[in-house]
């Protein structure tokens, strides 16, 4: 009985020293959705790879690689550390060191180093001149890409929402990730309202 492999953002898989081809070759999943798994190779090209789900875990199987580090665990995801994820890589990719980076937006290298652990801070206001030093248009450095289609079945009110969210600019896109997710934070008990909850006076 085959047992179903589990890929998830940030893991590390490390292939067997015996394998047949590319022995001990470690592969860093970096983006993950629609059926496709975007890696680095550790030590190699800092491009992104981009194969599918079935293609990776048959990689895995053959080689016999096994799990070095665990996936970054879903309560941990946020537009923060996904956005300071798509920095990073795109950065290392640009070959820039954080300094050289924060050097040609006119930045601290501390701020570069705050928003890489997603701590998004006020990155909303560089964004433009970010996404120049990078190559990258802004809204692919905010979202992760220019479009994707994605088949979804949506309510009368989310249907209104993702329509007005497409016609924001890509900095208020990302100011509207924040306020929900400190939403949802607030209602899972993981960050308190600044503001207490006023009930109204009674007649």
């Amino acid at each position: 009985m085959k047992t179903t492999i589990q890929l998830g953002l940030g893991q590390k898989w490390t292939a067997s020293a015996t394998a047949e081809q590319g022995a001990g070759e470690v592969r860093e999943i970096m983006t993950l959705g629609a059926g496709r798994v975007g890696f680095r190779v550790e030590n190699q090209s800092l491009a992104l790879t981009q194969v599918s789900e079935a293609a990776y875990r048959a990689w895995i199987r053959e080689t016999e690689a096994v799990l070095t580090r665990d996936a970054i665990p879903a309560a941990q995801l946020s537009p923060g550390l996904e956005l300071g994820r798509r920095i990073r890589l795109l950065r290392e990719m640009a070959g820039l060191s954080q300094q050289q980076l924060a050097d040609k937006v006119g930045i601290s290298r501390s701020a570069v180093a705050f928003w890489e652990t997603g701590r998004s801070g006020h990155v909303g206001k560089h964004l433009g001149s970010l996404a120049q030093v990078l190559g990258v248009e802004p809204e692919v450095l905010l979202t992760g890409m220019a479009y994707k289609a994605i088949q979804a079945t949506l309510t009368p009110d989310e249907n209104t929402m993702l329509t007005l969210y497409r016609q924001l600019d890509p900095l208020i896109k990302l100011q509207a990730q924040k306020w929900i997710e400190r939403r949802v934070r607030n209602k899972t008990g993981e960050e308190q309202d600044a503001k207490p909850v006023t009930q109204p006076k009674r007649a």
